[in-house]
């Protein structure tokens, strides 16, 4: 990997001369589960959720808040995830303050597995779910309130959210609005803006009817749609449908790359493109937007002109999980309510990269040795046990702060 790391950089280089947690206590889960549409048998009784204290916050003996730990379990959909693996990081960095341990899943794959893992986490004594992701829909935070645990998480699905909304124990979760449709269209913007003409689509997950895929290809083909409109020669040359590593993908890859294609769309990262792109002697001649996350090597592929724009969904959004939990734990989650009783949706912003001096300044956060896009004190001015005038708007006006400018004025401050 380190060797075609090198080449990749080298070969970007080269165009641009012509021309970026505790992860103990895993809680198993049978690999081989059965999928299953039924409904969870409770296995516990709720009970009410706890009043908030009157003492204020109760910390540890080295000044950690609370001061007993919370268990949180963490569903998963692929632990190797670059997305999972940086929130290791992120909930390591926040650990250093907040005294919670966060119980990892295997990487799940149907609802079953998924309740599965709930009740384990409730048998391990866990405070609360992070819903990273979600086979069991509405039914995994009536689970969770069964079982007297919270459940944060899938705010933005109907099916979530909906069963969900007046329950004590389900917690809300972030909401970006038409963002993945917006992250397609933008990307179709940026590949015209780049003077391409024949594109490639990598729709993703769209033809399994995944929301998120369906949502960014949408954006995508109206974002082509739109400058055919406007007289701009553009079309669609191949859609590549379905999941990296597999045979499909792969043949469908081959079958792309024959075109005379001058633009890449993806629906997610298309890093696994870039070899291919060399062998078939297309590097260089195939221009990328695509949902990804912005690093050290795409900031040599942007300059060179490989990567045109990024779209990146920031995984510190998912860290809001915590404060969330924290406040909720502690007593104070009617606080943190909507005024009708309901759960809240944390509005939040995400990052679109168009040029080197953001892609620079991006790929150097939310990095252990660098600096977070939501830190610590940026942690405890949404908890209530330091902040008791903290509001949802409070929390929606934090995380939706997440331009260059909002970052770098929040750490001079």
């Amino acid at each position: 990997m380190k060797k075609f790391t090198a080449l990749v950089l080298a070969l970007a280089l080269t165009l641009a001369l012509f021309a970026g947690c505790n992860n103990s206590n895993d809680v198993s889960t049978p690999s081989s589960a059965a999928p299953s549409s039924a409904a969870p048998t409770p296995s516990a009784t709720a009970s009410e959720p706890p009043a908030p204290s009157p003492d204020g916050p109760s910390l540890t003996a080295d000044g950690r808040y609370p001061a007993e730990t919370v268990k949180i379990g963490f569903v998963n959909y692929d632990t190797t995830a670059t997305q999972v693996l940086s929130l290791h990081d992120y909930f390591s960095y926040l650990q250093t303050a907040f005294n919670f341990e966060i119980i990892w899943s295997e990487s799940l794959s149907n609802a079953e597995q998924e309740f599965e893992f709930i009740e384990r986490c409730a048998a391990a004594g866990a405070k609360a779910i992070i819903g990273y992701y979600n086979e069991g829909l509405g039914e995994s935070g009536k689970l969770c309130e069964s079982l007297g645990m919270y459940y944060w998480g899938g705010a933005e699905s109907e099916p979530i959210y909906e069963p969900n909304r007046n329950n004590p124990y389900y917690l809300g979760g972030y909401y970006s609005g038409s963002m993945n449709y917006d992250f397609g269209y933008t990307i179709a913007e940026a590949l015209v803006a780049n003077d391409c003409h024949k594109i490639i689509v990598m729709s993703g997950g769209k033809d399994y009817g995944v929301p998120f895929f369906v949502q960014r290809y949408q954006g995508i083909m109206d974002g082509i749609a739109d400058a055919k409109a406007k007289n701009y020669d553009i079309e669609m040359v191949y859609e590549v449908p379905g999941w990296p590593g597999t045979e499909a993908f792969a043949a469908h890859q081959t079958a792309a790359l024959q075109t005379d294609a001058d633009g890449l769309a993806g629906t997610l990262t298309c890093m696994m493109w870039l070899q291919p792109m060399q062998v078939a002697g297309k590097f260089g001649q195939i221009k990328i937007a695509s949902i990804d996350d912005p690093t050290e090597e795409k900031i040599g592929l942007m300059q060179a002109g490989v990567y045109v724009a990024i779209c990146a969904e920031i995984f510190g959004v998912f860290g809001l999980s915590i404060p969330m939990i924290l406040n909720a734990v502690d007593g104070y989650a009617d606080l943190q309510r909507n005024p009708d009783g309901t759960a809240p949706k944390i509005n939040v912003n995400n990052w679109v990269i168009t040029n080197i001096d953001d892609m620079t300044f991006y790929a150097g956060v939310d990095q252990p040795d660098g600096i977070w896009t939501f830190d610590v004190d940026d942690v405890k001015s949404i908890l209530y046990a330091f902040n008791d005038s903290v509001t949802i708007d409070d929390m929606s006006a934090l995380y939706s702060a997440t331009s260059a400018n909002d970052i770098r004025a929040r750490r001079a401050g």
